[in-house]
């Protein structure tokens, strides 16, 4: 930023007691910010990446058109994308100059990326409903989960195996942190089946599959990622019954700002390529 600490300081102090509150808390550690410095960030985000829209709507008057918008996609999902851009291509003349992001992560990073302003988009499982007050949210499709083992694996050439026959295998699950395994761990619970003791936990799909082709772990993935990668080879998917097991897919925009119209536009997109 070109700016020295003191300058910094000087500035923070000076906005504290124009707020008349404390922002942030002088530890050991360094700053901390208090709630009410939470709040202000959280604000003053926003309030950055409208300034730097600002400025591309600027820029962009008496240029051609740019369609733009910025898409979050929950690990397993972005293959619907490139469908949803198909429909949007179609709709639109081929001279259209666009700028499509897409971010991959976990709907605990999408979703204040969201808030934030910084996405328009975000595809993956959404919160519950006292959490969603601030969201459109659409459902899209419901993706079931299975297990996955390399093609080596002894189990990929068992005959209809069972849950049980995985206790002796390292598992690859979700985090705990992660709302699907609360279900995933009650499905287990209702089956009588102990999560063993050597565990992997990530949402990395790369990561997953190194512990299932190196490892020799079975892993729990969704379906529409597990075939993806059974067709190349990589894996073979389990016939095990996960009891109804599924991952129910949505998009969804903030209710307020308004997305953006291409925003709309691609949402809407998003919506029927699902549908497909």
């Amino acid at each position: 930023m070109h700016l020295t600490q003191p300058a910094v300081s000087k500035a923070l102090a000076e906005l504290e007691r124009g707020l008349g509150m404390s922002l942030f808390a002088r530890t050991p550690q360094g700053l901390v910010p208090t709630p009410e410095g939470v709040c202000l960030t959280r604000h003053a985000q926003s309030v950055h990446e409208d300034l730097n829209r600002a400025a591309l709507a600027l820029d962009s008057i008496g240029q051609p058109e740019v369609w733009r918008v910025a898409v979050g996609a929950m690990h397993g999902t972005t293959s619907v994308i490139p469908m949803a851009f198909e429909r949007l291509q179609r709709q639109r003349t081929p001279t259209t100059a666009f700028d499509l992001t897409v971010q991959e992560g976990s709907p605990d990073l999408l979703l204040p990326l969201l808030r934030a302003g910084k996405l328009d988009v975000v595809m993956g499982v959404a919160p519950e409903r006292s959490a969603a007050a601030d969201l459109h949210v659409v459902p899209l499709y419901v993706d079931p989960m299975v297990w996955m083992v390399a093609p080596g694996h002894p189990l990929a050439r068992a005959d209809r195996p069972t849950l049980h026959d995985l206790a002796d295998s390292m598992w690859v699950l979700p985090p705990r942190v992660a709302r699907v395994r609360a279900v995933i761990d009650a499905m287990l619970r209702r089956n009588r089946v102990l999560v063993p003791s050597r565990l992997v936990e990530t949402v990395s799909f790369d990561s997953l599959l190194g512990m299932v082709c190196d490892h020799g772990a079975v892993a729990l993935s969704t379906r529409r990622l597990a075939r993806s990668a059974e067709t190349r080879g990589l894996v073979q998917v389990l016939d095990i019954d996960m009891a109804g097991l599924v991952l129910p897919i949505s998009a969804m925009t903030l209710v307020e700002p308004e997305p953006s119209a291409y925003a709309v536009e691609f949402f809407q997109c998003l919506v029927e390529a699902s549908a497909r």
